[in-house]
């Protein structure tokens, strides 16, 4: 089964900060994962964000592949990890439970960064924790690079993986063309059935190289049956698309927070990123001595596309910040 089943799900409000905090909630799932061996000498929490268009069932496949190399390694024996993974506003099962309510026209990844930090305080993770590590992939892990730079010390620790980093404001015709943000209005949303969409899906350019898990995850999860008989995206595609227009600012404004950061960061570029230009690496972790990088053969997706491998990537260096 691709999905984990969650020992908690918990719905939550907004931030309290935050336009919609008075209607919209979010919905978290937690998942235990007791140590092997009884009792345990340290508790470790890891809340995951996911990217843009996407929601936190497609995220589960490399979890499992995380824990299951954290479990690989002796020092672990005794620690008792938990996972939380969660739904953006406009996202997943959390723009269903917003339906009717869900869209704020001035919503931006900073909304996203208060309400990771609502999520921390919500669960109680700094007060039950020894230790908070977070692993955001690309707007998801930008968000958790602002709510550093907002809330600093919110964790003890964060791994990126393709976060979306630019370190100029570019015209904004460039947000307007920016080929995803068109593509997230042209997308379809609504099919006779989830087999109808796997088919459609499976085999076409982008999806082909998603894990078949994640895929999976993605046609069980990301979409609900509508009154009318057909099933459409949980996301809709204006949200989406509101997301990507809101990188045109967001993106620097995350770069521009790495400075102070306060924490260890450890991002994760992909080679063939259409989103984050890896040649910037170096210009990337010059911000910080907080920061350190690594390359990955692959896409801005490669965390869908090869999750053992993203799974060895974090599993390697977050012992760094569990010290």
């Amino acid at each position: 089964m691709a999905r984990l089943v969650p020992a908690l799900t918990k719905f939550i409000s907004v931030h309290p900060s935050t336009a919609g905090s008075d209607i919209q909630r979010l919905v978290v799932e937690k998942h235990n994962f007791p140590a092997p061996t009884q009792p345990p000498e340290s508790k470790v929490a890891f809340v995951w964000s996911h990217a843009n268009g996407f929601h936190k069932e497609t995220l589960h496949p490399l979890m499992r592949r995380t824990l299951a190399q954290f479990r690989t390694l002796p020092r672990f024996n005794q620690t008792d990890f938990d996972f939380y993974a969660w739904d953006s506003r406009n996202h997943g099962d959390s723009a269903r439970l917003n339906d009717g309510h869900v869209h704020i026209p001035t919503y931006t990844w900073v909304d996203n960064a208060m309400d990771t930090v609502q999520l921390v305080d919500e669960m109680g993770l700094k007060k039950s924790y020894d230790k908070l590590i977070g692993v955001g992939h690309s707007y998801g892990g930008s968000s958790m690079i602002l709510a550093e730079f907002l809330y600093p010390k919110t964790f003890d620790g964060l791994c990126i993986p393709e976060p979306v980093l630019n370190k100029v404001i570019p015209p904004y015709e460039h947000a307007i063309n920016f080929p995803p943000a068109i593509g997230a209005l042209k997308r379809r949303d609504t099919w006779k059935s989830r087999e109808d969409c796997f088919k459609a899906l499976d085999g076409r350019p982008f999806w082909r190289d998603l894990h078949p898990e994640v895929l999976e995850n993605y046609v069980n999860y990301g979409l609900y049956e509508a009154d009318d008989g057909t099933v459409k995206l949980k996301c809709p595609k204006a949200e989406e698309h509101l997301i990507y227009m809101a990188a045109h600012l967001c993106g620097p404004m995350t770069f521009a927070s790495l400075r102070s950061l306060s924490i260890p960061v450890h991002i994760i570029h992909a080679t063939k990123s259409a989103f984050t230009d890896p040649k910037t690496g170096p210009q990337i972790v010059a911000q910080s001595h907080m920061l350190t990088n690594s390359y990955v053969d692959g896409s801005h997706m490669f965390i869908a596309e090869t999750p053992d491998i993203a799974g060895m990537f974090i599993t390697y260096f977050l012992p760094y910040t569990l010290r």
